[in-house]
């Protein structure tokens, strides 16, 4: 599956969200709510610095049963909290970063399902880890309660295999959990910290209709 052209229940919602202008053709990186909020001089984008989140593309969208809903992450909490980096080909190094819980973001957007759902993420650039690497094993995926107890994103540089790379280093948003060692890592997800790399899912933000991360819980393949 490809991310393809994500819509948007509502117009106004739509244009409402909407980072760039209709006559353009390309994509204008001008930010989601809190940057339209900045320009008004509302509010200024601190990313994950502060104590809630203020970022420039601050939106996720979640399908759920085949509906799919827009949910912003500024306004909410921020912590310091640890995750993962790479070091080397199959190694990874304990890196703290500032982020929001999906245990708040879950809570904030009325999300009510069972820890045991499977969630995948499809990146905007249309990096499917269950549909490629996983050969369609929803048993492999992180769950909602594994989501809330470890989960949280931060904004974060994907590099230059962002379709939109240099734009959107230090403004993309990402996943990482907040994990020391690998005894923490449940065994359906690998038992170590490297072994979560397929999920520390990069480039989930929405910026515009073709170019938009998505989450699918409960994955229909």
């Amino acid at each position: 599956m490809k991310i393809g052209r994500l819509w948007i229940a509502s117009a106004a919602l739509s244009a409402a969200l909407l980072a760039c202008d209709d006559d353009e053709a390309s994509v204008t990186l001008d930010g989601g709510a809190a940057g339209e909020a900045d320009a008004a001089g509302e509010a200024a984008i601190t990313a994950m610095e502060g104590d809630t989140a203020a970022c420039e593309f601050d939106t996720l969208i979640f399908e759920i049963d085949g509906a799919r809903r827009p949910i912003s992450i500024n306004g909410l909490p921020v912590e310091a909290l640890s995750g993962a980096a790479k070091s080397g080909p199959d190694t990874v190094e304990v890196v703290q970063r500032r982020g929001v819980r999906f245990s708040v973001i879950f809570q904030a957007a009325g999300l009510e399902l069972a820890d045991e759902t499977p969630v995948n993420c499809v990146a905007r650039d249309g990096w499917d880890p269950l549909r490629t690497r996983l050969e369609g094993d929803v048993s492999k995926l992180p769950t909602v309660g594994f989501l809330k107890a470890h989960g949280y994103v931060y904004v974060g540089s994907p590099g230059d295999k962002d379709p939109l790379y240099p734009e959107m280093e230090g403004r993309s948003l990402a996943v990482d959990y907040d994990l020391t060692g690998d005894e923490e890592v449940p065994e359906y997800l690998g038992g170590a910290l490297r072994t979560l790399s397929f999920f520390r899912w990069q480039m989930i933000e929405y910026i515009d209709e073709n170019q938009a991360g998505l989450f699918e819980f409960n994955p229909v393949i």
